[in-house]
C-alpha cells in the first residue's frame, strides 16, 4: 500500500491471533479457579478410594496440560508481539513462518493432548448416564480413536511449514480433525441430553422435584453434556469452512474450553452432585436406596428433607415395585 500500512486483510487476521490469544487468557484465568474449587472440595472430604484418585489424578493431568499450553502461547505470543514487533510482514505471518518455534511446538503438544484425556471423561459419562450401557459408546468410540489417529499428522504437518507437501496437507488435515471432534462432541452432548431429558419425570417421581433438580436441571443437563464446548467447536468448525478470518478467535482458547468443561464435570463428581452408577442403577430400578448407600449421592444436610421422611419415602417406592 502507498502509506505503507499492511493490507486490510492481513490487519483482521492480526486483530484474530490477538483476540484468541486474549480468549485464551481467559479462559486459562477461569480454569484456574475451577482447579482451585476442585482442589479445596477435594482436601475438606474424605478418602474414598479409586474415585477419589481418579478425580484427583485426571484434574491434575488436565490442569498440568493447560498450563503449559498456556504458558507456550503466552512465550510465543510474546515473541510475536513484543520482540518482533516491527517485522513488516505482520504478526499473522510472523507467525505462520515461525511454527517449529520450540516453544510453539511444547505447546501444541500439549495442545494434542488434551482432547485425548478430555474426551474421555465424556465417553465416562456418557456409559454411566446411560445406566452403563455399553452400545452408546461403540459409534463415539470410533470416533475418538479416529480423532486421536488424526491429530499426529496434523500435529506434525503443523509444525513443519517449510516442508512443501506437510504445509500442503495441514487444511485437509485440520478440517478431518475437528470435524471429527465436533461430530464425537455433539453425539455425546445430544444423548446425555436426551438421556436426562427423558428420565425426568421419572427422576421426579421417585426423588421429588428438589432432589431431582440435581440431577436433570437445566444447568446440570449443560454441564454433563459439555454442551458449551461442544457449540463453541460447532463455532469454529463454521467459521473455518467459512474461511472466515474470525476463526481463530475461537481455535486458540479451543482447548482451555474443553479443560473448563470437563474440570466443571470433576468438580460435580467431587461434590458428589454427578450421577453415578448407583443412582444411573436406581433410577432405572425404581428406587431409593441409594440415597442411603452410595458414596456418590447428594448429601441429605444439603437439603430440607428430613432423612426420616427419606428413608419413608425409600421404602414406600420400593414396596410399590
Amino acid at each position: 500500500m502507498a502509506d505503507g500500512s499492511p493490507p486490510a486483510d492481513d490487519l483482521v487476521l492480526d486483530r484474530s491471533l490477538f483476540n484468541g490469544t486474549l480468549v485464551s487468557t481467559l479462559a486459562y484465568g477461569a480454569l484456574v479457579m475451577l482447579y482451585a474449587q476442585l482442589t479445596q472440595v477435594l482436601l475438606s472430604r474424605p478418602k474414598r478410594g479409586k474415585m477419589y484418585g481418579a478425580i484427583v489424578g485426571y484434574s491434575t493431568l488436565l490442569f498440568c496440560l493447560a498450563t503449559i499450553a498456556m504458558a507456550g502461547s503466552l512465550k510465543f505470543a510474546e515473541t510475536i508481539f513484543v520482540d518482533n514487533r516491527l517485522d513488516p510482514a505482520g504478526p499473522k505471518n510472523y507467525w505462520d513462518s515461525h511454527l517449529m518455534n520450540k516453544v510453539h511446538i511444547m505447546s501444541q503438544v500439549c495442545v494434542t493432548l488434551l482432547p485425548w484425556i478430555g474426551d474421555i471423561m465424556m465417553l465416562y459419562r456418557l456409559y454411566i448416564i446411560w445406566n452403563s450401557n455399553r452400545l452408546i459408546i461403540v459409534f463415539p468410540s470410533l470416533l475418538y480413536i479416529s480423532r486421536v489417529a488424526m491429530s499426529i499428522p496434523l500435529l506434525i504437518a503443523q509444525t513443519r511449514p517449510s516442508d512443501t507437501w506437510w504445509a500442503a496437507q495441514t487444511q485437509l488435515y485440520s478440517t478431518i480433525f475437528y470435524s471429527l471432534c465436533v461430530s464425537l462432541n455433539l453425539f455425546v452432548s445430544i444423548a446425555v441430553a436426551l438421556r436426562l431429558f427423558w428420565i425426568r419425570q421419572k427422576v421426579e417421581e421417585i426423588m421429588g422435584k428438589l432432589h431431582a433438580s440435581f440431577y436433570t436441571g437445566f444447568v446440570t443437563i449443560i454441564v454433563e453434556s459439555g454442551a458449551f464446548f461442544t457449540i463453541w467447536g460447532l463455532t469454529y468448525v463454521v467459521l473455518m469452512s467459512r474461511n472466515s478470518n474470525a476463526s481463530l478467535t475461537f481455535l486458540l482458547p479451543y482447548t482451555h474450553v474443553l479443560a473448563i468443561t470437563r474440570m466443571l464435570i470433576a468438580l460435580r463428581m467431587a461434590q458428589d452432585r454427578a450421577w453415578s452408577k448407583e443412582l444411573a442403577s436406581a433410577t432405572a430400578g425404581g428406587i431409593l436406596d441409594w440415597q442411603v448407600t452410595s458414596t456418590h449421592s447428594i448429601p441429605l444436610h444439603d437439603v430440607p428433607a428430613s432423612s426420616t421422611s427419606m428413608n419413608s419415602m425409600a421404602r414406600k417406592y420400593q414396596e410399590s415395585l
